[in-house]
């Protein structure tokens, strides 16, 4: 298996839950379609070409990121219905001076390679969900060559699956720094792949996510993928 890991920061982002409206509430992290997203719009084809191309070559995604701070934006805006003007509001979660790694594996080194050119000139720009939060990319790691290997210990990324009952937090929570917010995972269930109509998509599957903040340690371990400090399961 082959992978790259991408460096980026943006000023703010926002990873929307699908289904929400008018409370915008956002992910800690970029989700798998979101991830597809940007991959795609560093190789220049659309969601639903980037979804098949994932899927045609096997693309799996891994990511950790963290955030300095969390704002709400309020929004009152007019809407007609019907002739009628309706007045309502509009309440959008942002995370602040946000930062990531995310990291894309293929078992096909031509695929690797082809990716990791267009992320070091992407096609578009990226952005951080809302297509006003710019992402910079600060750095593109070389290509590594590496297997999976069982891991008990995440923090700031992403598992496959609900691990709501099956981890243990840190013994000594005085050994985190004082201005660390502590937070228990968090599980969602998120779309993973839709059937598109034209400018249309309908959600056809979906999977359980578990958002791991505060480091955690796992009751069984999982296959990931290690470097340097961190570890992160491919998705």
């Amino acid at each position: 298996m082959y992978f790259f890991r991408i460096k980026s920061v943006a000023v703010m982002a926002s990873f929307r839950i699908p289904e929400s409206h008018t409370f915008q509430q956002t992910l800690p992290l970029p989700p798998v379609t979101t991830l597809t997203g940007i991959m795609g719009a560093a190789l220049g084809i659309n969601f639903e070409e980037a979804m098949k191309f994932r899927e045609n070559k096997n693309i799996r995604f891994g990511v950790t990121g963290r955030h300095d701070g969390e704002v709400k934006d309020l929004w009152k805006y007019r809407k007609i219905k019907s002739s009628e003007v309706i007045t309502d509001v509009l309440l959008k979660e942002y995370l602040t001076h946000f930062s990531m790694s995310f990291y894309i594996s293929a078992e096909s080194e031509d695929v690797i390679k082809h990716l990791r050119r267009s992320f070091v000139c992407p096609c578009y720009a990226l952005t951080a969900g809302s297509s006003d939060n710019l992402l910079k990319i600060k750095e593109v790691s070389k290509i590594h060559k590496a297997e999976e290997v069982p891991v008990s210990d995440f923090c700031f990324t992403i598992l496959d699956g609900d691990y709501s009952g099956s981890y243990a937090p840190p013994k000594n929570l005085s050994d985190l720094p004082v201005t660390e917010t502590i937070r228990a995972p968090q599980v969602y269930l998120l779309p993973t792949a839709f059937k598109f109509k034209g400018e249309e998509r309908r959600v056809v599957s979906r999977s359980h996510f578990t958002f791991v903040g505060s480091p955690i340690t796992l009751e069984k371990p999982i296959p990931a993928i290690r470097m340097e400090q961190e570890s992160v399961e491919l998705l």
